[in-house]
């Protein structure tokens, strides 16, 4: 059983085993591990349709039936335009917590272990896996836009803003999946790693902007938005489709939102440094 659990990712490993150690190698290295795990997601009708089905249900449902009584809120837009940001990155997120199951999961099952006597870099291992969730991510993001479109969430962005849009949510990402990435490299199981991203999911959405404006918020709540990176990126997100006038400011959301992806990162590297490389140091 063990052999044939092996082949494939032997197999998968073929073409890089001359560029071992080298750029190059690394580039292979990390394009192998992402094409396996996007693989998988494609052909995975439960992997997808179950991220996007919460997303959706709260564009549907919430967004649709709150329309009504936030009209004297004055938000410049309807209120599905106002969500539609804060659900993007509530998807995006979402895509961070399945990256880091994955790896989690390899990690329980030992497949890790096969990739770290690879012939290539061990660092490729971590950045496959992270270039996996930002893509999946980013994705499921651009589905979340087309679908506020069809509900009526007109866009008033140019090229421009949209692809400055798409780079901020890809930041956002990046910096969970690095939180993901730790929190799976030092989970025991699954069900610890999914009690820890829960701790985290709900509160990243409801402290912060996603779903309503800031000057609506008690000032006890408003210091734990101002600390929470979904804050900054939806309203940078926001100001860029709509042109909107945003809360706080560009020049704040965009420093904030790039902090918090080298910390993400960094953090998901250490992890996965002392977990999975050196585990007895």
């Amino acid at each position: 059983m063990a052999t044939v659990t092996r082949k494939p990712e032997r197999a998968a490993f073929a073409p890089v085993r001359q560029q071992a150690g080298t750029f190059d190698g690394m580039l292979t290295g990390v394009y192998t591990l992402w094409l396996k795990h996007m693989r998988k997601f494609w052909v995975s009708s439960m992997e997808l349709g179950g991220t996007l089905a919460t997303p959706i249900l709260w564009m549907l449902l919430f967004g649709v039936c709150m329309e009504g009584m936030v009209r004297e809120l004055n938000l410049g837009m309807s209120y599905i335009a106002f969500i539609t940001p804060g659900i993007m990155l509530l998807t995006s997120l979402t895509a961070a917590v399945l990256g880091g199951a994955t790896l989690l999961i390899e990690r329980i099952n030992g497949v890790i272990k096969e990739y770290l006597v690879a012939p290539i870099p061990r660092l490729a291992v971590l950045l496959g896996t992270m270039a996996s969730g930002l893509t999946k991510a980013l994705i499921q993001a651009a589905i979340v836009l087309v679908m506020g479109l069809l509900l009526g969430a007109t866009l008033r962005a140019d090229l421009g803003g949209l692809l400055v849009s798409g780079v901020i949510v890809g930041a956002y990402s990046l910096g969970f999946v690095g939180i993901a990435a730790a929190f799976a490299c030092t989970s025991k199981s699954m069900e610890s790693y999914h009690t820890l991203i829960m701790v985290m999911n709900l509160p990243v959405l409801f402290l912060s902007n996603a779903i309503y404006p800031l000057h609506e918020m008690p000032m006890q709540l408003k210091v734990f938005a101002y600390l929470n990176p979904t804050t900054y990126a939806a309203d940078a997100v926001r100001a860029l489709l709509y042109h909107t006038a945003p809360e706080i400011s560009l020049w704040v959301d965009i420093p904030m939102i790039l902090t918090f992806m080298v910390a993400g990162l960094w953090y998901g590297y250490y992890n996965f440094r002392q977990a999975v490389i050196t585990p007895a140091g």
